[in-house]
């Protein structure tokens, strides 16, 4: 979130907060402000001091009442509810201080026996303007702690808005982040894919033309040479070596088809598919592949599918090791770990690399393809190696509950 926004979002609740300490700086006159100006022309009464200054003390009580009654506090004691029935907002019939203007009133009265030098009825009637003033300062009191409820209520329920606004939004941005970067990574992966079909297509295309269609055209050139010899022996010698090239090209077609069809986990388990794919990978490459399995490894918690992915993880690993490690022996490790986790290793004695230094632009499509694998699996996928070290692929699986469809290790 940009800091202009997050100042439009907190705006509301500054206000919110500095709104009280404002009114209260700058609301005027109050009643009870009234009440202690009523209070020193009192004390002027019974000391009965200068006359003038009493009336005039009194004309500025009567100024200080009519500022009340044209100030905001009292528009805001004007529609205080005193009752359930009436609203904050809009009453039918506004609340009306008729104490403050008897006090007022009165005061008029009070003028006239100053005036007078009748004391004792001005007495009496200061007396009426205390009690009126009395009711004015417990009605003021009540509006104001009605005003302080109703904003505190306010208050809270705006806190519970800006609460529930942020987590809303924070779920949003978090939802949109994930989101986000779920497309990316696979916009990201779909490239990969495409792109390590393509170099798989044009690998098998380079397979078929060196080898299948050479063997091919070997062949055709026996039954050629065959058609035309007319020594029974050499003939015979030709009909043996062309059988012999067409059992060659028989194995390599089946070599290309048994590589490129997964094994079927429902009527073989993995750790037989992994040695013969170890079999077979030495036997093509020329590569020694050893392979060192747990003797009853339990794999009952990886189903079909997951065991398919750990076939393939380590068949891109041992290609890898065939194809940039320069190297004369291969191991593969199948073990459990002390949780009944899977712990998988393919390691090689070739040239190594730099880790660090390969990325998917450089076609490293591999080793993201592997770690996608593992990431399906709920695995981690860790690559040791180092110029001249060789190279460790390690991937390790937790152990959870046995699957349904796994029963067969």
């Amino acid at each position: 979130m940009k800091p202009n926004k997050q100042f439009l979002v907190f705006l509301p609740l500054l206000l919110l907060i500095g709104t009280p300490y404002c009114y209260g700086q700058n609301q005027g006159v109050t009643v009870a402000d009234i009440v202690e100006q009523w209070a020193k022309i009192e004390r002027r009464l019974a000391e009965r001091e200068n006359r003038d200054r009493l009336l005039a003390d009194v004309d500025m009580f009567r100024q200080s009442v009519q500022s009340y009654l044209n100030s905001e506090a009292y528009r805001i004691y004007r529609l205080t509810p005193f009752s359930p029935e009436k609203q904050i907002i809009g009453p039918s019939a506004p609340n009306e201080m008729q104490e403050l203007h008897a006090a007022a009133d009165l005061s008029f009265a009070f003028d006239e026996a100053v005036s007078s030098g009748d004391w004792e009825k001005a007495l009496l009637v200061s007396a009426d303007i205390s009690d009126n003033l009395i009711q004015a300062l417990i009605k003021d009191g009540e509006a104001k702690e009605f005003t302080e409820t109703a904003f505190f209520r306010l208050f809270l329920v705006f806190i519970v808005f800006i609460v529930t606004a942020t987590i809303v939004i924070w779920s949003l941005h978090k939802t949109y982040t994930r989101t986000s970067k779920r497309e990316k990574e696979t916009s990201a992966f779909t490239r990969a894919v495409l792109l390590a079909q393509e170099e798989e297509r044009s690998r098998i295309r380079r397979e078929l033309h060196d080898t299948i269609a050479q063997d091919l055209r070997g062949l055709s050139l026996y039954m050629k040479r065959i058609k035309i010899c007319e020594d029974s022996a050499k003939r015979e010698q030709l009909c043996t070596e062309a059988d012999a090239a067409h059992s060659g090209l028989i194995a390599k077609v089946r070599d290309i088809c048994d590589n490129l069809v997964p094994p079927d986990f429902k009527f073989q388990n993995l750790p037989d598919a992994l040695r013969g794919l170890c079999f077979d990978f030495g036997k093509r490459s020329g590569i020694e592949c050893r392979i060192d399995i747990t003797e009853n490894i339990n794999l009952n918690f990886l189903n079909e599918e997951e065991k398919l992915q750990v076939f393939r993880i380590v068949q891109e690993a041992l290609a890898n090791a065939e194809k940039h490690a320069e190297t004369a022996e291969a191991i593969v490790i199948l073990h459990t770990d002390g949780q009944g986790g899977l712990a998988i290793g393919v390691s090689d004695s070739g040239k190594g690399f730099n880790p660090s230094t390969v990325s998917d632009r450089e076609g490293h499509f591999g080793i993201r393809g592997m770690k996608e694998r593992a990431s399906f699996l709920g695995g981690t996928l860790e690559i040791t190696s180092d110029p001249g070290e060789g190279t460790f692929v390690r991937l390790h699986i937790p152990k959870r509950g046995p699957k349904n469809d796994s029963v067969i290790n």
